[in-house]
């Protein structure tokens, strides 16, 4: 054997050895060390420089397999929910900025006090089912939108503070302190939605009720703006679902990340059936009642459940969940989209023939065969799509309510 022979064979030991102790994975060294005993001395730096590139080819496989949670979770941050907090937040400071400059002024203000009203409620169903994170802290989502309220709790908590006419309350800092059924939207839109007491009258209680609008729009927006600077800066829950580490108290890793913000999307489903689709199924049982529908008040209840359904599809495609799609199942990526488009298409249509007093033909049917699509969605992305992603999505934001 000549020393170019002998040569290599001890540099290809050495890079054996090397490798060994560098970390292969346990079926790589257990291949390589069976190689080793069975084959000729002068191919042993050839085993050795293919199983290395093996081992590469398997740690970038690993590598590849997690990133996609990493993109997911960056897709979704950076891609839907920043920027639709960012449109709660200024849709409510538009708000607060018209109530401040109508009070006292014209009833012709009452029109861009409202559009502005409707220009929140539909960013807020653009976020409302995104619970995890600075929403879900210090009761921040009860407090924007204190629903659904059977008891009208919303109702009789605003007679009492109105008939007290209560100056403290005027100040944001001190009503964030009191009821949550107080502080959001249903109980601005008891404010502007009086047929008897207009928030514009030129009067001591029109004045008031005016201010409180304000307040309570002042109080929307520092909620909002705390939700945006929570999710945003080197130390927002975004960075920590960005930057998943074993000492992260949220997350360990993006698959743990990438799980809460499905289970946000889950959520959202699961807020338009309970919330918006099955009361419309339970009124359809008893003629002449109207379904208890979010903000059917002010007559948003078709728009909303609209957004509703439009702002779940956005945030489903955001995330790119359907690359976790079988090829052998592709079926249903087009079922999945068909499906947020009939809801966001027939569920405002049914609103509406509510509101209208319509006994549509076949209504019950259309209802429960839009409830069939919602918890389809639902049920593929919760249970068929997470388990080909190997996600874990466990509890909701719901589960306990």
């Amino acid at each position: 054997m000549g020393q170019r022979w002998r040569n290599a064979i001890e540099c290809g030991t050495n890079v054996c050895r090397a490798a060994l102790a560098r970390g292969l994975s346990p079926r790589l060294r257990i291949v390589l060390v069976a190689l080793k005993r069975l084959a000729v001395p002068r191919v042993i730096p050839t085993i050795c420089l293919f199983v290395i590139a093996l081992s590469y080819v398997a740690g970038h496989e690993t590598a590849h397999a997690a990133q996609p949670f990493a993109n997911l979770n960056e897709r979704a941050i950076d891609e839907y929910v920043v920027p639709n907090f960012e449109k709660l937040e200024s849709a409510t400071v538009m708000l607060a900025t018209t109530l401040d400059k109508a009070c006292g002024r014209p009833a012709g203000q009452l029109s861009a006090i409202q559009d502005d009203f409707k220009k929140t409620v539909l960013a807020w169903a653009g976020v409302e089912f995104l619970r995890l994170g600075p929403m879900g802290a210090k009761a921040r989502a009860e407090r924007f939108d204190f629903s659904p309220d059977p008891r009208r709790v919303v109702e009789r908590q605003m007679r009492k503070l109105l008939a007290r006419r209560d100056a403290a309350v005027l100040d944001p800092q001190v009503l964030a302190k009191k009821s949550v059924a107080v502080q959001g939207l249903p109980a601005l839109q008891v404010l502007l939605t009086s047929r008897k007491h207009s928030i514009l009258a030129d009067t001591e209680y029109g004045r008031y009720r005016c201010r409180f609008a304000v307040t309570i729009a002042k109080n929307l927006e520092n909620i909002a703006r705390e939700a945006v600077s929570g999710w945003t800066g080197a130390n927002g829950w975004g960075a920590k679902m960005l930057n998943p580490d074993p000492d992260n108290l949220q997350y360990r890793s993006s698959a743990e990340a990438a799980a809460g913000l499905v289970r946000a999307l889950i959520t959202g489903l699961q807020l338009i059936e309970n919330r918006q689709v099955m009361p419309m199924i339970a009124a359809q049982s008893k003629p002449g009642k109207k379904p208890r529908l979010p903000f059917a008040r002010s007559g948003l209840s078709a728009g909303y459940i609209a957004a509703s359904i439009i702002s779940c599809k956005r945030y489903y495609e955001a995330m790119g969940l359907s690359v976790y799609i079988p090829e052998s199942e592709s079926w249903m990526k087009l079922w999945i989209v068909d499906a947020f488009d009939m809801v966001a298409r027939e569920g405002p249509v049914a609103v509406q023939s509510f509101a209208e007093g319509q006994e549509p033909p076949e209504r019950e049917r259309k209802l429960r065969f839009l409830r069939f699509q919602v918890d389809g969605i639902r049920k593929l992305i919760g249970r068929k799509i997470v388990s080909v992603a190997g996600l874990t999505i466990g509890f909701n934001e719901l589960d306990g309510d």
